[in-house]
């Protein structure tokens, strides 16, 4: 296969030759392309037969595989790089690599006491802060080198602080989008487009460690229509944030056409009424709320039979436990467990709000109240929403995310 490397990648070859090599910027820009292509075999093939372990480490196993020996397959061939066996190991050019989870401590087990030659790092702003520490401690050969790429995320980051220490052996390059000039026109113009006006298009578009502020949403407005298309409705989806005293919330989301339409929303706050909801109660109130719903499933799915024809997809957090259990018993409700991720699922609804995948009717007055007051904590350190009065968020965050509403499809075909 020919590789063609961007100026950036060809430079970051040249110049890598510190205990640290760290990538950081934006999505898409070829971060990670020069390490799978070129640099994890180059380091590895270095120390062949050297004391030391090499390891290669990511968010989980899953993550490594994807984004590290599977582009790394389909350039040297599965009989150079391996997959990953029960004991954790995969061999790449004939040499052991460890490759471990690095989200949390527990996964790291196999490293305590040992020597690491090499280690290649993804997405490392996302690992656990202690993880890295006890990876520092176990590079301690003369030769022991480091390489690794990310997205930037607060400017309050430990990593960032790792980075920015003036006496640390490192090569810290930075990227923007357009450093990777085999990217079409028209995706870097979309991506710009989505992230515009977000924290999200200084870290991902521009490659800055920016402090997430101001409101979380502030393309909110714009998503708000008075009506909904005059087609008829392919599916529908109800998400759910359980409260007992805290507010429960919930959305029932409608598709028509391409678009995704938050339709209705029902609310109440034992806190704020003073009157605490069994779960059958709720349950019971749920199903009236959709009724219209259930029994139009009935007719336009007369084939089927039994419940299941009224049955609709109803996304809620797995914490509530009892409710799922009822719900599961219920003849309407096709329990499906949210992905729970909070930050990656707040960008991935700032994108399906920026790129129009997701709108909400005006009569939704509680989502208006919330979306309005819904802000970072500046004052946290990492990225995080100030928890009050965010549970229609969080009803709307678990079915972007659960969904895969903003789900990226790549129009194209690249090695990049």
């Amino acid at each position: 296969m020919q590789l063609k490397l961007t100026k950036k990648q060809n430079e970051y070859i040249r110049k890598s030759g510190a205990r640290w090599n760290i990538k950081v910027g934006a999505v898409r820009s070829g971060k990670s392309f020069v390490d799978v292509s070129y640099v994890i075999a180059a380091r590895i093939r270095e120390r062949a037969g050297l004391p030391g372990l090499n390891l290669i480490m990511g968010v989980s196993k899953g993550t490594i595989e994807r984004n590290v020996l599977q582009p790394m397959r389909e350039i040297y061939t599965s009989e150079l790089v391996g997959t990953i066996n029960n004991e954790n190991v995969a061999y790449v050019f004939g040499e052991p690599c460890y490759c471990l989870g690095a989200e949390k401590m527990s996964q790291v087990a196999k490293i305590l006491g040992a020597s690491v030659k090499y280690c290649y790092g993804d997405e490392i702003a996302k690992w656990n802060k202690q993880v890295f520490e006890v990876l520092k401690s176990r590079m301690d050969k003369e030769y022991s080198c480091f390489d690794g790429a990310c997205n930037p995320e607060s400017p309050n980051h430990w990593l960032k602080e790792f980075l920015d220490d003036p006496q640390l052996d490192a090569y810290i390059q930075k990227y923007i989008i357009d450093d990777n000039p085999y990217l079409p026109k028209k995706y870097v113009d979309n991506l710009k487009t989505e992230y515009a006006g977000t924290v999200y298009y200084d870290r991902y578009i521009l490659g800055e460690w920016a402090l997430a502020e101001g409101l979380i949403y502030p393309m909110y407005q714009d998503a708000i229509v008075d009506s909904l298309p005059d087609i008829p409705a392919s599916e529908y989806v109800v998400s759910i944030d359980y409260g007992t005293m805290n507010a429960f919330a919930a959305m029932l989301w409608c598709k028509r056409g391409d678009t995704w339409y938050a339709e209705r929303e029902y609310y109440h706050s034992g806190r704020k009424t003073n009157i605490q909801k069994t779960d059958e109660e709720y349950s019971a109130e749920l199903r009236k709320w959709i009724s219209d719903v259930i029994e139009g499933r009935e007719e336009t799915h007369s084939i089927l039979s039994g419940a299941s024809k009224r049955r609709i997809q109803t996304i809620i957090d797995p914490s509530a436990a009892s409710f799922i259990a009822l719900l599961k018993k219920s003849d309407w409700a096709r329990v499906i467990p949210a992905d729970n991720a909070v930050v990656d699922g707040i960008r991935e609804t700032a994108v399906a709000l920026k790129s129009e995948k997701i709108k909400i009717k005006s009569s939704l007055k509680n989502w208006q109240e919330e979306a309005g007051g819904y802000v970072w904590d500046d004052k946290a350190g990492e990225d995080r929403p100030i928890k009050v009065d965010d549970h229609l968020m969080d009803s709307m965050r678990y079915f972007v995310k659960t969904m895969h509403i903003a789900a990226k499809k790549r129009p194209y075909k690249s090695i990049l």
